[in-house]
């Protein structure tokens, strides 16, 4: 046998060419969205231990100082975020990534001052309020329900980060219906706005429809949208 016999009988036919690479297409068509759903996963695995991680912090932060929450800061100054990365037991390079969703979708810049600490997560309105003092855990009845941290929407004017407080629904602020009403702690909170078009005070639901939350008890939580409660929310009644 010669090597021209043998080269001619080792060749590919086109046949087989193309069905080798429709093999190929196929098996690419099913490990690719795989790969991506795995990758979605792992993103939202690590924004739930990350929103844990700092309710712990804050619950501990209050256990050392007569239950008082810290400040949130004043204005765009995410004040809360640098105290609570004093009480997080991670290496100081790594502080950072504990305060940024990894699912986020605009790329968020470090800022001028070197204290800031980056952060697409906002605390509760009503117990952390911007330019006021934060309350004590003492005033939220129910410790389990109310949502303390949250992911947020970002800000593409501000750096890509989130405003320092959830404000919308109204409710995360004002803990009671008009004129002092009573709120229905049974009914849903409004889910109007869910992008990161601007400064957008809300809760964002970026993975795959659900928004990672921190109870005021620290444990934390995936809640889909059109799901969470006012009793989420109101922590007075």
């Amino acid at each position: 046998m010669n090597f021209t016999t043998f080269a001619k009988r080792r060749a590919f036919t086109l046949i087989e060419l193309l069905t080798v690479i429709a093999i190929i297409g196929i098996l690419a068509a099913i490990i690719i969205p795989t790969v991506g759903s795995v990758r979605d996963a792992a993103k939202a695995s690590a924004c739930i231990s990350g929103v844990r991680q700092i309710a712990l912090a804050a619950v501990v932060y209050a256990n050392e100082n007569k239950n008082l929450l810290p400040s949130a800061g004043t204005g765009d100054d995410p004040a809360w975020a640098r105290t609570l990365a004093a009480y997080i037991n991670t290496p100081p390079s790594q502080k950072g990534t504990i305060f940024v969703c990894p699912g986020s979708i605009l790329p968020t810049e470090e800022s001028t001052n070197p204290t800031d600490v980056v952060l697409t997560y906002g605390t509760h309105a009503g117990l952390m309020p911007r330019d006021k003092p934060a309350l004590s855990l003492s005033k939220v009845s129910r410790l389990s329900d109310v949502i303390l941290i949250a992911d947020m929407c970002q800000d593409p004017a501000n750096k890509g980060w989130s405003p320092n407080s959830i404000e919308k629904p109204d409710t995360f602020a004002s803990q009671s219906g008009s004129r002092g009403a009573s709120v229905d702690l049974e009914a849903f909170i409004s889910t109007a706005t869910d992008d990161d078009t601007r400064k957008n005070p809300w809760m964002r639901y970026r993975h795959k429809g659900k928004v990672n939350v921190a109870m005021c008890d620290g444990h934390a939580v995936a809640m889909a949208k059109g799901t969470i409660k006012n009793r989420n929310v109101i922590f007075t009644q």
